[in-house]
């Protein structure tokens, strides 16, 4: 039975075989003479070399950079940067300007008057049938305020000075200086803070609040400097390894032409092993494009402005694309935060300013009590009105033509059985100058009327209390409210803030320690699958493999030499971020930011 199924076996074998026979009898009837070409079209395929990259750049203009020098020109030329810088000049413009609050302030009038006005009155002091009073006014006035910071204080001094000229006046030319100073001080509201120094008090903390904000800035530019290293350098690391991947292929292809020409290989495997190049060529590409954004990204960080002449240049990063090793304990990573953060320092900033408002609105909500004193010295000088002869209105004498006499006064004379008034006259004397009656102290001129001021006894002064209280200030109690609210809000937001940095600290720890383990594996793969190659190269000189395995093992040892270059790329810039998030970027790169100088007007 054994037998029979064995024959039955061997006959069912030649059968099958006889039959192929016949089918590949025709085919090989039709093959070419071996003069012909058989696949003309694939000696055809050649290998085209690829450029570099030219697009918007100069010729043989290159920058190699490490890491520090794309970090320095940043802090040089990044806009951003500046901006913050202008950020804090403008806050100390703020300061000063608040400050001028309490300069000293002085005014002065010049004011000139005359004026003309009828009067019926006969003892307006007008001499003769004069009916006009003529006034006429010279005013020069001189004052000085200044307001005092430490307790609110206002002083107040003037210094006024008039010349008049009347014709009722017994002075013709008339000096009245006056020398006066007031003080006010606050007892309660506005004694020991008031909108002024409330506004120098918050802008002071502004200043520092803007100050840990540039600070913040300046981080997080460098951050993203050296995110953006990193990111140029992978993309020029992985082009590198596209290009050789491009250069496997092209070995291959050459490979296949040959063995193709002796006879070992099938044409097709010319057609794969082209197609393979030309996908790879088309990564080349990708990655050239990957590597022109990269590099603008950076350029955009590091440039001043768009005619910066690094946008025309080609940069080289330098900086060797390894592991540096690195690595914290979580507990002293957010200890570090805590430290350093600029947020928790502008969280503090903030409660600061809120105590400033508390105090301000809890000082207004008190009843305005100001002590005012006030004292004055006063001068008078000029020239006295003057007359001549005996009587300022000499008569004619009836009883000498011709001649003046002054009348001393009428004197009621008996007669009869009355009176009768008798005039009683002097000789008129025209030699004779006479002065009103005023005291010589005043006879003068400026200077006169100024000793009389310096004198010190024509002195005014003083001294009083000065109330103001709303009945019930609503304003001012709801102010404070809503201060005491902010307060509250800013403790929830600095809770929030301190949260936050928590989770970040800890994300980033974890992306370095997982970086670091994705390193490590991708090297062993990248060791794996150059060997793979290795052996499948040898397999394929043997004839016990095809071009396809060969194929895919260049792909496979691209793609980990991909993943290794992304590894290494992730784990510098998880470090990069780790320093950022605890706030040690500037001291991990030996970056000293300078206080920026105080600016001045002159």
């Amino acid at each position: 039975m054994k037998t029979n199924r064995l024959w039955a076996a061997a006959r069912k074998f030649l059968s099958l075989s006889l039959c192929a026979s016949l089918i590949s009898a025709p085919v090989a009837a039709q093959d070419p003479p071996a003069t012909q070409n058989p696949q003309p079209q694939e000696q055809q395929i050649v290998a085209r070399p690829i450029l570099p990259r030219t697009v918007g750049l100069e010729p043989g203009k290159v920058v190699k950079w490490t890491l520090r020098d794309a970090i320095t020109t940043a802090l040089e030329k990044n806009i951003d940067i500046e901006l913050e810088r202008e950020n804090v000049r403008l806050m100390q413009y703020d300061l000063i300007a608040a400050q001028g609050f309490y300069d000293p302030t002085t005014t002065s009038t010049i004011f000139y008057n005359r004026s003309a006005r009828p009067t019926a009155t006969r003892d307006s002091g007008l001499e003769g049938n004069n009916t006009t009073i003529s006034f006429e006014s010279l005013s020069y006035n001189f004052g000085a305020t200044k307001n005092f910071e430490r307790w609110g204080s206002f002083v107040q001094a003037d210094f006024n000075n008039r010349r008049s000229v009347a014709n009722t006046s017994i002075l013709t030319t008339e000096y009245s200086p006056s020398l006066q100073f007031q003080f006010v001080q606050p007892l309660f509201r506005n004694f020991e803070i008031d909108a002024a120094r409330r506004q120098i008090k918050v802008i002071k903390k502004r200043m520092d609040l803007t100050d840990a904000q540039f600070r913040q800035r300046v981080i997080l530019i460098i951050s993203q400097v050296q995110q953006a290293y990193w990111d140029l350098s992978l993309a020029i690391k992985s082009e590198a390894v596209a290009r050789d991947s491009v250069k496997l292929a092209e070995t291959q292809l050459n490979n296949n032409k040959r063995q193709v020409e002796v006879g070992t290989l099938a044409p097709i495997d010319v057609v794969s092993a082209a197609t393979q190049l030309e996908s790879r060529r088309t990564s080349v590409f990708q990655t050239m494009n990957q590597v022109g954004l990269a590099e603008n990204a950076l350029k955009a960080l590091t440039t001043s402005g768009p005619s910066d002449e690094l946008w025309n240049a080609l940069i080289d990063p330098v900086e060797p694309f390894d592991i540096k090793p690195f690595s914290i304990p979580v507990g002293d990573a957010v200890k570090l935060a805590h430290e350093n953060r600029p947020e928790i320092r502008q969280q503090s900033l903030q409660k600061d300013i809120n105590k400033i408002e508390v105090d301000f609105f809890r000082n207004q909500a008190k009843p305005q009590i100001n002590l005012v004193a006030s004292y004055t010295t006063n001068g008078l000088g000029g020239s006295p009105l003057s007359t001549t002869g005996t009587c300022p209105n000499p008569v004619d004498d009836p009883a000498n033509p011709g001649k003046k006499v002054c009348i001393t006064g009428i004197v009621p004379q008996p007669q009869g059985s009355g009176f009768v008034p008798v005039v009683t006259t002097t000789p008129f004397n025209p030699s004779i100058v006479r002065t009103a009656g005023i005291a010589d102290q005043f006879v003068g001129g400026y200077g006169t009327a100024l000793g009389n001021l310096f004198k010190n006894e024509f002195r005014t002064w003083s001294v009083g209390v000065s109330f103001s209280l709303p009945l019930r200030n609503r304003t001012a109690k709801a102010n404070l409210g809503r201060q005491l609210e902010v307060g509250r809000q800013i403790d929830l937001q600095t809770r929030q803030v301190l949260q936050n940095i928590e989770l970040e600290v800890r994300n980033a720890v974890q992306s370095v320690e997982t970086a670091k383990l994705r390193i490590e594996a991708a090297q062993d793969a990248t060791r794996y699958a150059r060997q793979q190659l290795e052996g499948e190269e040898k397999r394929f000189a043997a004839g016990l493999s095809s071009t396809f395995f060969i194929l895919d093992r260049q792909n496979q040892l691209a793609q980990t030499q991909f993943s290794e270059l992304n590894a290494l790329a992730d784990y510098n810039k998880a470090v990069a971020n780790l320093q950022r998030v605890m706030s040690t970027t500037l001291s991990s790169n030996s970056i000293e930011i300078k206080q920026e100088a105080p600016v001045t007007i002159k």
